[in-house]
Formats: structure tokens, sequence, C-alpha cells
């Protein structure tokens, strides 16, 4: 059983009550198949588009923008039934490979209407965007209306909502300004320094992004979200290709940067600088991004890519996918680990190679349910197994 990233215990069994771990236990009788598999704390999704449904991703195209714009051509010829069928189908991959907690950027707001029955732990961040304008706007006025209407919502068990500025170059400063006094109690993510254009843009007003965008801020993202008080604890998507200074702004800010593997390979992009995030004491989860942009939508794959692109090891590709995710789902007791009080998110994994044969040794059976994909054979979602 895995108990967190550093944690590795045998023959042992949890005992579920009131959807929370209430003890880890020696397990007897276990049989030989049972001891075969390996119980561990369900995947955490740190960065999903469910509003894009499940459909496998095409070409990225001839560059990043014409593959926005065929991505929201797409997006609009769907009907709201459509929208919510495909968010749907999205969850249930998520769900039928492990995961148990997403964080989701909702566009429109029907993804998650569309998911109100399923099972999965859902945090939903109302996309709000307004074009970067210098001045206030129509619509920074509609943004701003939306996500009054998003943090709002009521919570639950296995619902949550927050806040998604598109990205740091896609919102103005005036908007960003009044999301920092609406967030103060709501999760945010943002997707930042994604790719070369846009930090040129950024800094320069210049390149492919300034025929879209218009004139430029002159300033870096993390610069811009620390100017409006939004920077603290939020989850910065993709991170690829951050401004000079700009690490050292977000150290010890408490946020995290999602890193989506597959999406990564889909685009063809140069290797991820890890590195240079971890010397500045900034952690990375993991997600999958969109069916838009990724093969697949298995936080399984996401750790194995993770394991052949970034060198990581077994705990921190494990680590990655689960309790650097669940900081910011916003219940304090989902963790990503299976400890006595944590949440009833559990996932019974069978490796293709034999659990028994690497047994005593937890970095082994890290190695394998990251370096492959293990079969799935149960989820649990506050303490209840889903069926299907």
């Amino acid at each position: 059983m895995v108990i967190d990233a550093s944690e590795v215990r045998f023959d042992a069994a949890v005992r579920l009550e009131g959807g929370r771990v209430a003890s880890v236990e020696p397990a007897e009788g276990l049989t030989a198949d049972e001891r075969e598999t390996v119980l561990a704390p369900g995947l955490v999704n740190a960065h999903a588009h469910l509003d894009l449904g499940t459909a496998p991703a095409g070409s990225p195209g001839e560059s990043f923008l014409e593959w926005v714009a065929s991505v929201m051509e797409a997006r609009g010829e769907r009907s709201p039934a459509e929208v919510a069928e495909g968010a749907r189908a999205a969850a249930g991959r998520l769900l039928e490979t492990g995961t148990t907690t997403v964080l989701d950027i909702d566009a429109s707001g029907v993804a998650g209407m569309g998911l109100s029955d399923s099972p999965i732990r859902l945090v939903s961040l109302r996309e709000v965007i307004d074009g970067s304008p210098a001045e206030r706007n129509e619509r920074t006025q509609a943004a701003l209306e939306l996500a009054r209407e998003a943090v709002a919502a009521p919570a639950s068990e296995r619902r949550a909502s927050g806040l998604s500025p598109h990205g740091v170059h896609t919102v103005s400063d005036e908007l960003l300004g009044e999301l920092a006094l609406l967030a103060r109690s709501a999760p945010v993510a943002t997707h930042w320094a994604e790719t070369p254009e846009e930090t040129r843009w950024m800094l320069e007003g210049s390149g492919p992004f300034a025929d879209w965008l218009g004139p430029s801020p002159r300033s870096s993202g993390a610069e811009r979200l620390r100017r409006a008080g939004l920077l603290d604890g939020t989850l910065l998507v993709h991170g690829n290709c951050p401004a000079p200074g700009e690490l050292a702004l977000l150290a010890g800010r408490g946020v995290a940067v999602v890193h989506c593997p597959g999406s990564h390979l889909f685009f063809s992009r140069p290797g991820f600088a890890l590195g240079d995030l971890r010397a500045a004491g900034i952690a990375v989860a993991l997600g999958t991004d969109s069916a838009a942009s990724n093969a697949d939508l298995d936080m399984r794959r996401e750790m194995r890519l993770a394991r052949e692109t970034l060198g990581v090891s077994g705990a921190e590709a494990w680590r990655m996918a689960t309790e650097e995710g669940a900081r910011f789902a916003p219940w304090a007791h989902v963790t990503g680990r299976l400890g006595v009080g944590d949440a009833g998110d559990l996932v019974r994994l069978r490796p293709a190679q034999g659990v028994v044969a690497a047994r005593r040794d937890g970095d082994r059976i890290l190695d394998l349910l990251t370096l492959s994909e293990p079969a799935v054979e149960g989820v649990w979602v506050a303490g209840e197994r889903i069926e299907g």
C-alpha cells in the first residue's frame, strides 16, 4: 500500500468511515492475487479543460495561435448539450484511469453543470477573459459578473468553485485586481509563460501576439499578478518560458507550476526547466490539459512521461500527481495521501510486473506504478466505490 510518496506499507488495509481514512491496519488473509495489487491515494489532475471532451488530439498546426483559433472555433460550434456530454465523458475517462480529484478550467460554466451527477471530486475554475485591454470595457464587466457568480456557488463534499483568469496575457490589470478581491478564499489558476511568443509580447509588445492582443503591458506575467495582489498561492499552468527574474519573484509565494507532459509532447516543445523551478523552491504538479492537445486524459500516462522526459524518480512523479495538486483542492482532508483523517479517495492498481517480487522495496513499488501504466481495478471517492 502506498501511503504517500515517502511511505509504502506491505500487507496493509485501509478502514474507511464517513468518507475518510479511519485507520491503516495490518491486513490478514490476503490472497496471492490480492498481494499483486497496490492500494494508493487517488490521483489528482491539477489542470484540465473537460469542456473540450475526449476527442483525440489532432495536429498542432503551423503555429500555436492557429491551434488556439481552431480549438475556439470547434468549441463554438458545439451546443451546450454537446459540451456537457463531452465533459461527462472526459470526467469518466479520468475516473476509470485512477483520478479522483480534478482542477478543471470551465470556459462557459456548462462543464460544471454537466458534471452535477459525476462522482469525481471537481474544483470548477470559472475562466474569465477580457482580452487584456488598457482600460475597463464591456468584456471586463461581463467577466467580473461571471467571476462573482462563480465564487458565490455553494460548495459540497465533492464540488468547489474557483477562478481562472485565462492567462497573464489575456486579462487586463483592472480585471486581475478585481479578481484578487473576489478570490481571497477561492482557488485560482492561470495560464502563464506557455510559449516564447507570449513572453516576448508581454515584455516587448512584438511578435505574433501583438496582432492578436494589441498593446503590451511591458511587464512579466508574474509581476502583473504581484501588482494585482493575485500571485500568492496561485496555480500557474505550463510555465515553459518564464521571463528573466520571474522565478525569483515566485519564490516563497506558495505557488505551484502545473506541467502537462502529454501536452508538452503534442506541441514538440523543448525540455521543461524543472531544475530551474526546483532551484527556486517552486513546486511542480502534473495535469493532462485537454484532449485537444493530449492523446489521453490519463494521469498514469502523465507520470510515465514525466519519468521519461524529466528524469524524476518514482517518488517524485507520484508526489507531482497526488500531493502537489491536492494542496490546491479546497478540502483540508484531500491531501493526496492515505493517512488517518485523509479523504477516502483511493485507487487499486495492478502493475504488469509482479508486486510480490518487489516486496519490501518501496522505491521499486513506486517504479512499478510510474514507469508503466498499471491496470486500474477499483476507484473510491469519499469512501464510495465508483462502479463502471
